[in-house]
């Protein structure tokens, strides 16, 4: 006779099934499908793509605007769609520039994309427009033209140590940068239609080196807050922060785990892009970087207000150019490289738990020079610069789904006897909901706590058997439990 199972196992079973999931016989050890990799799509084309490029992504509706210096004067643009496939072709946002010098900045201006820039606009030394930050917007489609005016005062803002752009919440925009005097960021506030503008920027107090600058604004305070990165030896090494809009305030100590020990010494590692800062939906501005010398085996993410960390250890490989995006609910999506990979892995809504971790293999494996990405429809759109053997650099998109995390109890269930495995399914501690769970021939979907249960019949075969869990919009998970 079969036995029952406890009165836990049988109160999930209940708000589970109608039908409920008796397993007469368990055929011998399944194995779960595989399911294709995510494909990548080559979004540029063309020579010009230097591998140390930085890609720009900003999000305006459910389309994505990528965009990537190309050359060096111009500045390419392709768009994606909710399916993250794109929507016609490469298109031009300048070119003709003598240089580009600062990586172009996408962000999302009173609902238009708009792409921040700055570099020489010609080898004419009384150009105005050598050397302010400068924007284009779309006029159409696929044609973009360059805005009017200029969105600094400081035409010495072209030497290349990185630029953020953000809406101040009501239209206007907010640039901060770090030029040829690095020793500060320079911030400017609102359109201004002079070239360069009228309006006397802001700049932060000296702080002695200032590099990798970006900006974020929290959405709740409303308030502007840049990161940088410092390779200096002093107390200002490592990566830090300020307020910088709507006023300044003094730099944050090295943010935890920037700076560490090495061989006696104080040392840090470089992000070898702009600092990833996102600002999450429901207020917090967070900050990821790689930790540890000389290769960064800590993945941290940092609260720039409240200084509280979460962090993952990665022994082997090297975390590398990191990417942090806000998704819904108050979730973060971080992506870094590793060799020839690209990971990735989101939090739970209150960012205190880490998500399951994904690995995509780049195409042909090699290791990409710089990445970006965005995750605000939910799953991650990664963005890469990647040279593939000895061809030129080219920018890659890839859609990244969330995996599903499975667990089953218990783990053994007795051949002579029979019993009931229970199966859960979170994703980074949430339980989800309606995923479909299959053990064996058996289908079943989990209830409001992420749980179903199955009936495993006395006599099933002996061994290992897997559980698998799949939902639209998301990666399978699976486990495995055995009878013996």
């Amino acid at each position: 006779m079969t036995s029952r199972p406890n009165r836990a196992i049988a109160a999930a079973a209940v708000a589970t099934l109608t039908a409920t999931t008796a397993i007469a016989t368990l055929a011998a050890p399944a194995q779960a499908k595989a399911k294709a990799a995510p494909v990548w799509t080559k979004l540029s084309a063309g020579a010009g793509i230097n591998v140390s490029y930085e890609p720009s992504v900003a999000r305006f509706g459910t389309k994505l605007l990528v965009t990537w210096p190309q050359g060096a004067g111009a500045i390419n643009a392709r768009i994606l769609g909710s399916n993250s496939k794109p929507i016609g072709g490469i298109s031009s946002v300048v070119s003709g520039w003598t240089s580009i010098v600062n990586d172009p900045r996408a962000f999302v201006l009173n609902g238009v994309p708009t792409v921040a820039f700055n570099g020489s606009h010609s080898d004419t030394t009384t150009d105005p427009y050598n050397g302010p930050v400068l924007y284009a917007q779309p006029s159409s489609a696929t044609t973009w033209a360059l805005g009017q005016g200029s969105l600094t005062h400081d035409v010495d803002t072209s030497a290349g140590y990185g630029l953020g752009a953000v809406d101040d919440g009501t239209g206007q925009p907010i640039i901060a940068v770090a030029g040829s005097s690095t020793n500060h960021v320079t911030v400017h506030h609102g359109f201004d239609f002079s070239v360069p503008a009228a309006a006397v920027d802001s700049e932060s107090a000296n702080f002695g080196e200032t590099q990798g600058v970006s900006l974020a604004r929290d959405q709740k305070t409303h308030i502007g807050y840049a990161a940088w990165y410092s390779s200096l030896s002093d107390s200002s090494q490592g990566i830090h922060a300020a307020e910088v809009y709507p006023a300044f305030s003094g730099p944050t100590a090295a943010a935890p785990f920037s700076v560490v020990t090495y061989l006696g010494g104080k040392v840090s590692n470089n992000p070898s892009q702009n600092v990833a800062l996102a600002a999450r939906v429901g207020g917090g501005v967070w900050a990821a970087y790689p930790s540890g010398y000389p290769a960064g085996h800590k993945l941290v993410l940092w609260n720039l207000q409240t200084g509280r960390t979460l962090t993952m250890n990665r022994p082997v490989g090297e975390i590398q150019y990191v990417n942090l995006s806000a998704a819904p609910g108050g979730r973060l999506w971080v992506s870094w490289i590793e060799g020839g990979k690209v990971f990735a892995v989101r939090t739970n809504p209150s960012v205190t738990r880490f998500g399951v971790l994904r690995a995509v293999t780049t195409p042909g494996g090699y290791s990409p020079g710089r990445t970006a990405g965005d995750g605000a429809l939910g799953p991650l759109d990664a963005i890469i610069n990647l040279a593939v053997g000895y061809a030129p650099s080219e920018i890659y998109s890839a859609r990244i789904l969330e995996g599903l995390h499975v667990a089953v109890s218990p783990a053994k269930v007795s051949y002579a006897n029979g019993g009931a495995v229970v199966v859960t399914v979170t994703d980074a501690g949430v339980p989800v909901a309606g995923v479909a769970v299959k053990v064996g021939s058996v289908l079943g979907h989990t209830n409001a706590k992420g749980k179903v249960s199955f009936r495993v019949a006395k006599h099933s075969a002996k061994g290992v058997h897997a559980v698998t869990a799949s939902g639209t919009g998301w990666w399978p998970g699976a486990t495995s439990f055995k009878v013996g």
